[in-house]
Order: structure tokens, then C-alpha cells, then sequence
């Protein structure tokens, strides 16, 4: 992935967004950086997915090195809207 761009990070992050809402997430693109925040509910807390271009990987939480190939964002979606089914499932300041 050498010489990925900010505008090669923004279209892929674009890709992932577009699936997220096919599967009723709501994603939000960030302006200050490459990145969605990405929640179920508007009162729920965010999770922010970031692309980590040496590993050619769409990245969210970073303490358990959750990644999933940036050539697979329809995969990408499906993964992190089961993630945030079941952290909202579990409850507030509980991690699944």
C-alpha cells in the first residue's frame, strides 16, 4: 500500500461508509482527520475506524488490533455493525 494518499484513505473510508448505511449504522466522516465515527444510535456511544495503509486494513479498536482488509468493505460493515450490535447489547462502559 505504499503511497497511499489522504484521498485514496477518504475514498475507501467513503466505500466502508456506504455499506455501514445499507446495514442501518450511522457513520459520520470526520474533516479534521481520515476517519468515521460509527455508531448505532445517536446517543450510543462512537467507535472511530481508521485506515492503516502499511497493513492495508480498515482499523477501530486499536487496544485489541481489530482490523479487516480495506479491499473488503462490504466485509468491513458487516463485522463492525455486528460489534456494535453486541457492545450495545452489553451495555454502557461494557466491552464485548
Amino acid at each position: 500500500m505504499d503511497g497511499y494518499n489522504r484521498k485514496q484513505e477518504l475514498e475507501t473510508l467513503v466505500e466502508l461508509c456506504r455499506e455501514l448505511v445499507r446495514l442501518g449504522v450511522k457513520p459520520g466522516l470526520s474533516d479534521a482527520r481520515p476517519a468515521l465515527s460509527v455508531r448505532t444510535e445517536l446517543s450510543h456511544r462512537k467507535v472511530w475506524v481508521e485506515v492503516d495503509a502499511l497493513r492495508g486494513a480498515f482499523v477501530w479498536r486499536r487496544d485489541d488490533h481489530e482490523r479487516h482488509p480495506l479491499d473488503d468493505p462490504a466485509g468491513a460493515a458487516a463485522r463492525l455493525a455486528e460489534y456494535m450490535k453486541r457492545r450495545d447489547e452489553a451495555g454502557p462502559g461494557e466491552q464485548s
